[in-house]
């Protein structure tokens, strides 16, 4: 697999366009510039539950940290921070570094931060590809907006990451937040993709209908408009409109161009590691089209040696309906929005309940005893996510805040009652 960095992905998504949020970098390429990449295998040993010691409440008391795509996350609670960092080790001496920026998941505050690893033992050890002896902490400084840091930051490590077993996966919502979320990319992107697991997600939602000319597409809404793209001539129907047309007159919020499934596809498989996407299919005329390109797709993840789930997403008894007249291979894999009896009655494999609906616990729990998985979607809120991850205990959740989901699940969550999602 191709491994893609993050911070080249997140530099071509700010785009120019109105109100549209860039990050802040390091001048000159900061420490990192020059510096060697850390070894695959030692990412893994800067995956934790780290408490913040000090008196800032920025990043709140206790933060996750994962690492995925050659980038290393650390996720808070509530509203709290959450940072996207590369590390490097930098000299001959082995000093770890990891560079990036942090904001806030909801509002605009944001800047520069710069963590090392102690021990220097660890640091030496993580940069030759070995197991470090004692756990990891990382000492550095935060800052604001584009300064150079310079408030003291210290991670102390407090426990190992919970390894569910099934899996609980963090699927993100619209390939990894929404635009109106300001991540630095426009939802349905491929870019927001690319950095979708730096956000904290195992897997992503991703929303698919047909152009004029039968082409599957990225995009949430029935017409474009002014609330996802930009473009004077990119008003109406989506299918009223040829891919030529999308290429030529549509651009999303931050300068992206629509996708087509096939680009989204491949670089789920070929340029990250997610195992998951759920395909919200928005018409039934689309559900033959996004199941061959599935298909497409599946096999060239095992011919990767990846193992990539494809999830065909049905909200509505017409979606179901034309689903079950459609001639599809057997192992097309779907998921339906409504109740457990009509999973069962589409041969579906996923049952996918709106929170609002409450955590329905004894109900998942018999779904899920049956070799059904069950994801909720779409939570944002901490209070609701505690709720639905302790009484519920879902194989999955979707959402615009991946990271904190992510970090719930490390401080409340337990497996799931069921099978893998």
């Amino acid at each position: 697999m191709r491994r893609t960095g993050w911070i080249i992905a997140l530099l071509a998504a700010t785009a120019c366009g109105s109100g549209v949020w860039e990050m802040p970098v390091f001048p000159d390429g900061g420490l990192l510039k020059g510096a060697a990449v850390l070894p695959d295998p030692s990412a893994k040993f800067l995956e934790a539950l780290f408490r913040i010691e000090g008196s800032t409440s920025t990043f709140g008391d206790l933060v996750a940290s994962r690492a995925r795509d050659g980038g290393v996350s650390f996720f808070g609670s509530g509203n709290k921070a959450y940072s996207v960092l590369r590390p490097g080790c930098v000299d001959d001496a082995g000093t770890l570094v990891l560079e990036g920026y942090w904001r806030n998941a909801t509002g605009g505050r944001t800047g520069l931060i710069r963590l090392f690893v102690e021990p220097p033992e660890a640091a030496v050890a993580l940069c030759r590809g070995e197991e470090p002896v004692d756990p990891v902490g990382l000492r550095g400084a935060w800052g604001s907006g584009g300064d150079l840091p310079d408030q003291p930051l210290h991670l102390a490590w407090e426990s190992p990451l919970k390894q569910p077993n099934p899996p609980f996966r963090v699927v993100a919502h619209r390939g990894g937040c929404r635009t109106m979320d300001q991540c630095g990319a426009s939802e349905n992107s491929l870019e927001v993709i690319r950095i979708a697991g730096s956000l904290g997600a195992d897997a992503i939602e991703i929303d698919a209908q047909l152009t004029a000319d039968g082409v599957p597409i990225l995009y949430h809404d029935l017409s474009f408009s002014d609330r996802l793209v930009e473009g004077v001539y990119c008003l109406g129907p989506v299918s009223e409109f040829p891919l030529a047309h999308v290429r030529a007159l549509c651009k999303l919020e931050y300068g992206e161009q629509v996708p087509t499934l096939d680009d989204a596809l491949r670089v789920i498989v070929e340029e990250t590691s997610l195992v998951a996407v759920w395909i919200d299919i928005k018409t039934p005329d689309a559900i033959a089209g996004c199941v061959a390109a599935t298909n497409r797709w599946r096999a060239r993840a095992e011919a990767l040696g990846r193992q990539v789930r494809f999830v065909h997403g049905l909200y509505s008894d017409e979606m179901v309906d034309a689903w079950l007249r459609s001639d599809l291979p057997s192992d097309a894999v779907c998921l339906v929005e409504l109740d457990p009896k009509d999973v069962r009655g589409a041969g579906c494999e996923v049952w996918a309940p709106r929170w609002t609906r409450g955590p329905m616990g004894s109900k998942v729990k018999r779904v899920q005893e049956s070799g059904r998985t069950v994801a909720f979607w779409t939570l944002d809120e901490q209070e609701f996510i505690d709720v639905v991850l302790t009484d519920a205990r879902p194989n999955a959740i979707c959402t615009n805040r991946p990271g904190l989901v992510f970090q719930r699940f490390q401080m409340v969550g337990e497996s799931p009652w069921g099978p893998n999602p």
